[in-house]
């Protein structure tokens, strides 16, 4: 039935039935439209708590009646026990400290990695330097050689430039 068909049988409205949900965190089925449906078996819950708020009983004080478990629905209780709530939030921190420790083991390896790549180009980077220096020298050699070759060829020049001049002189 739905949310109007049930409120008008628990002689309340549909805004109450819907408050109530809410705030006791009650966990009903809905249809694939997300209108609540209830069942038969949902009945004596709700009944309880009309009539311990027709008796004027705080809504923070009322006392849920333990439902009779649906197929596929699961019914939250509003105060857990303090050992499951320890044992969740014990749960939940071995998590979290397994996450830490995975994110930890995958930041190193990350960082080998990076290292891994940073060696490699200063290595690539100092072929190429060894390779320029080489070339460099090289090219000061043949330099070198060039200005050798240079003098000599001048100094021939200039060697018979002069031994023109003196048979010039001589003729």
């Amino acid at each position: 039935m739905n949310t109007a068909q049930f409120a008008k049988k628990l002689g309340v409205s549909t805004k109450t039935v819907r408050k109530w949900i809410k705030i006791f965190h009650l966990q009903c089925s809905k249809n694939e439209y997300g209108h609540y449906v209830f069942e038969e078996t949902d009945f004596p819950l709700f009944e309880g708590i009309r009539n311990q708020v027709k008796s004027g009983v705080p809504s923070d004080k009322i006392e849920l009646s333990t439902p009779v478990p649906r197929k596929g629905t699961a019914r939250k209780m509003v105060q857990a026990s303090d050992k499951t709530l320890s044992e969740k939030l014990n749960a939940i921190m071995d998590r979290i400290k397994e996450n830490e420790r995975q994110i930890q083991e995958k930041a190193s390896d990350v960082v080998s990695y990076q290292l891994l790549q940073h060696r490699k180009e200063i290595d690539e980077l100092q072929k190429r330097m060894q390779k320029m220096e080489d070339y460099i020298e090289q090219l000061e050699r043949e330099k070198e050689e060039l200005q050798k070759q240079t003098a000599i060829t001048l100094e021939k020049v200039e060697g018979s430039r002069k031994r023109k001049r003196v048979l010039g002189f001589l003729f």
